[in-house]
């Protein structure tokens, strides 16, 4: 078994690529791989707690989340840097998550065999 990182950076109403990454992941876990997501940048806004797709015309993904240890996806960390910069605290979040500092994230990074950014 591979551990599989996927870096996730973009604003959850952006462009798509938050979905993307959420749709990798689950295909890694459905291959038995052991995989981890790390928010950062206006990613961590899909984790805040209440966010909803709104008026927007797509389907609301943000709940896959919710749904990541039914496919054994226990570990969400988040760039403490990228939550202070956005005057975020854990207690806004909606999951349990890992903050991580930026030596715990190299470290994470060091333990991973293939890390993907979208």
């Amino acid at each position: 078994m591979k551990n599989y990182l996927i870096v996730c950076n973009a604003s959850p109403f952006n462009d798509g690529s938050l979905k993307e990454s959420l749709d990798m992941a689950l295909i890694f876990a459905a291959i038995d791989q052991q995989v981890s997501l790390l928010l950062q940048g206006d990613a961590l806004y899909a984790l805040l707690q209440g966010q909803s797709i709104g008026s927007l015309e797509i389907k609301n993904y943000l709940k896959t989340f919710g749904t990541l240890s039914l496919y054994d996806i226990e570990h969400i960390y988040v760039c403490e840097h990228s939550m202070k910069q956005r005057g975020l605290d854990i207690t806004q979040f909606a999951y349990d998550i890992i903050t991580l500092d930026t030596s715990e994230k190299q470290a994470l990074f060091q333990q991973q065999h293939q890390v993907v950014t979208i």
